[in-house]
């Protein structure tokens, strides 16, 4: 199946083009029917919304953040240690000096830590 939707359901419906009007529709509507009830199945085994590979991810961060050690700076700022390092966490901002929240835009094992303590 392909990224764009469009040629997904021109490759799919290609055998049935030939099909009168009413009988191409009722064939549309079984075909996306069937690719919804698939999908759906597949994120409701899954315990987020995210899919298995940011599931994953949070949930390692999660475990890599109960080591750590949070103290407010100021009302929006936090820093968390975590042994000899330090990380500056902007949950309002949605920042950490490590930049994996920016980058991953989900929480890093610092923001687990804030948000945990918060």
């Amino acid at each position: 199946m392909t990224s764009n939707i469009a040629e997904s359901i021109n490759a799919a419906n290609k055998d049935a083009r030939e099909l009168p009007v009413m009988r191409l529709l009722e064939y549309m509507i079984n075909l996306l029917q069937q690719w919804n009830n698939k999908n759906k199945k597949s994120t409701m085994e899954t315990s987020t919304d995210l899919g298995v590979k940011y599931d994953k991810l949070l949930q390692e961060n999660l475990i890599t953040s109960e080591q750590m050690t949070v103290r407010p700076a100021t009302e929006q700022l936090y820093i968390v240690l975590e042994g000899v390092r330090r990380n500056i966490v902007c949950l309002e901002k949605g920042t950490c000096s490590c930049g994996k929240f920016q980058m991953d835009e989900l929480p890093c094992p610092h923001a687990w830590a804030v948000l945990k303590n918060h």
